[in-house]
This record gives C-alpha cells, structure tokens and sequence, in this order.
C-alpha cells in the first residue's frame, strides 16, 4: 500500500474537485450528470439546483431539454433512491444496482422467491405498455389476491428497471407520477449482467479516492472490497489519518488540501454531502444533528471553505424569490457576502423576472 497520508482537508478539496464544487464547469447538463453519475431527485428541483451550483451559465431549459428529449431520466437507483440520471447510464448500471432479491422490504415483510418473481412478472406486464402511477398496481396486485399488498408493490419500484415519465411539470416531473419500463421509454433493453467493477470506476471518478464501505454505502453493493482489489492495476491507494486504505483512479487529479474553496449553496440530498459513508470531512459532527433529520431529509447546504456552515431554503413565487440562510455560527463578512451573492444567482436562475430577496435567519 501506499504510505502517503490524505489529510481530511486533502481528501475534502479532491472530492470538490471531482463534485464541480471547486470551479464551475462548462459542461453541458448530460455529461455533468454523467460525470457525477447520477443525482437524487426525491425533490424534482434539487438537481436543476445541483446542476447550478456547478455549471457556467447553465439554464433551467437546458437540462428540461434533455429530458423531454429522455436522454435524461428519473428513475430509481442507488439506496432505493430517485436520482435523474443519463439514460445510457439508467440502461448500463440498473440491473447492478437493484437490490438483492432477498433483501427485507419495507413493512418488514421478505417476500419468497416464487412470490416476488410472480410479482414482479405481473408488475412487469402492467408497467410495460405505458406510464401508469403506482396506486393502479396495487390494484392489480390486489385483483390478483396478493396481499400485503403496500410492500409487494413496492417491490415493483425496487426491482424493475422503472423510468418515470416526464411532464410538463416546471421541473420535467410530477412529484409522484406515472412509471413505465425502461426498454418502454427509452426503446431500449437494459443491461442484464451486473457490472461492479465498471460501477467502481464510475463512483471513484465523481467520488474518490475512498474507503470500500464509501463505496458500498454509495452503491448499496456488498463485497465492496473485493471489486476494489480486482481492480487493482488500474487503482493507486492512500492511507487516510486513520491508518485506513483509501482506493483511487491512478490518473485522476487530486488537488492538495490548501487549494481554495468558494462558497457555494448545495440542494438537498446532494451527492457531495451524502457520497460518503464517513461523512466528517465535509460536516463537522457536532453540526450532524443539524443536518440530518430522523427521517433522512438532507436539506439544502452551504459550504464555506469546503464545510458545511449552515443550511438554506428558496421559494420562488410568481412575482418574487425568497432565499432563507441558516447559518450555525458566525463567519467572516466576505463569506456572508459571497453567500448573498449566491442566492441572488440561484434566485435568478429559478426566476429571472422575479424580484429576489435574500435573508439571513438569527
């Protein structure tokens, strides 16, 4: 193993770096995705927000754009979760991240093999002709005599290759919506074998250098380890403080821990936040709590120094744009001036004629 040492200030600029956080990119709204891989979409805003925080003069049409055209897509992915994603990447990588058949579902109940095939076969013809919402297979399911019949179709979100079909909504999606198969929006079949080496490389490029368990966290994929060390020609590895053996791209760029760091405004669940299972080199743990709800809500973030200092929210009406800043400490004038300077530009990207008003929470 390597003997060099990442401080956790070295590990924190590396992973802005990898996470555009560092400079704003030009990309255009598909390959910063794919180059991030995917990001949660619980909120069908966040990623329009995510995307601004790192793009140059990115516009909300450019990304509404790629997804009427479904090169982009909503679908669920890593840790069960809704991420918007490319659809090449939707059709490469689902069949390796859905869960394992014998996972416990929610409601506690763990569904035979034979019970969970015949389910997902029904669910499998019901979603493939068309978009349809989640209630109507509950119905089917029902018809059918299945029962329980909230977590079986559950199921159906969990382990098929389900996209959700785009709208006219202001953000592309419908907050619930209707789903369809994969191969059905996109006129083409997914990958069909697992590819968890090819995922390693993937999370390692957006997310590295890492532990095995960032990686499993992340994926939701057991045998985290394993894949790392089968790649081990193309990876070079690190110790962290901690003695532990940090795994990356040999060729990627890791900028060392002085580099500066602008502020920037994060939307909720994002990646660069929640891409790690250790979680301290960019929360402070006594602001966790902070963070964190009981539930899992991640709410939006700020970053000062590549830290996150505080929390935010916007709300955009017809006729203005309301940014509140929670901040969980004093900073120094020129941040708190470089926050305001953010909102007004994230207010401005939502809506450009509305009349923007930025607050600071005691």
């Amino acid at each position: 193993m390597n003997d060099t040492v990442l401080t956790p200030r070295d590990l924190n600029r590396i992973l802005l770096d990898r996470q555009m956080l560092l400079e704003r990119q030009t990309l255009d709204p598909v390959a910063a995705l794919e180059r991030l891989f995917a990001m949660q979409a619980q909120l069908p805003r966040a990623p329009f927000l995510g995307l601004w925080a790192r793009l140059q003069n990115f516009r909300r049409q450019d990304l509404l754009d790629a997804i009427q055209a479904r090169r982009v897509v909503r679908s669920t992915l890593m840790r069960g979760t809704l991420h918007l994603a490319s659809a090449e990447d939707v059709l490469a990588f689902r069949t390796t991240i859905m869960p394992a058949r014998d996972v416990t579902l929610p409601w506690g109940l763990k569904p035979t093999p034979e019970l969970l095939d015949a389910v997902l076969a029904i669910g499998r013809e019901h979603f493939a002709p068309e978009p349809k919402d989640f209630e109507s297979v509950r119905q089917v399911l029902e018809a059918h005599g299945f029962e329980p019949v909230r977590p079986l179709a559950y199921a159906t979100r969990m382990f098929l290759p389900l996209v959700q079909a785009s709208s006219d909504a202001q953000f592309g999606h419908e907050p619930g919506g209707d789903f369809t198969l994969a191969s059905t929006w996109l006129g083409r079949d997914e990958h069909e074998g697992p590819q968890p080496q090819a995922l390693a490389r993937r999370y390692l490029a957006s997310h590295g250098p890492s532990l095995p368990a960032d990686f499993s966290a992340w994926s939701g994929l057991k045998a985290a380890a394993a894949t790392f060390e089968s790649l081990s020609d193309e990876l070079v590895t690190f110790k962290d403080e901690r003695g532990r053996k940090l795994y990356d791209l040999r060729d990627a760029a890791r900028p060392v821990g002085d580099t500066p760091a602008p502020v920037r405004l994060l939307a909720d669940f994002d990646g660069a936040v929640l891409c790690r299972a250790d979680r301290t080199g960019i929360i402070r743990p006594e602001h966790a709590p902070l963070v964190a709800s009981k539930n899992g809500l991640i709410p939006a973030t700020v970053l000062i120094n590549g830290v996150v200092a505080g929390t935010w929210r916007i709300e955009a009406k017809k006729k203005s744009v309301a940014v509140s800043v929670r901040l969980f400490g004093k900073v120094a004038a020129k941040d708190r001036k470089a926050i305001e300077a953010e909102a007004l530009s994230a207010a401005a990207f939502l809506s450009p004629d509305a009349k923007p008003n930025v607050a600071f929470e005691a």
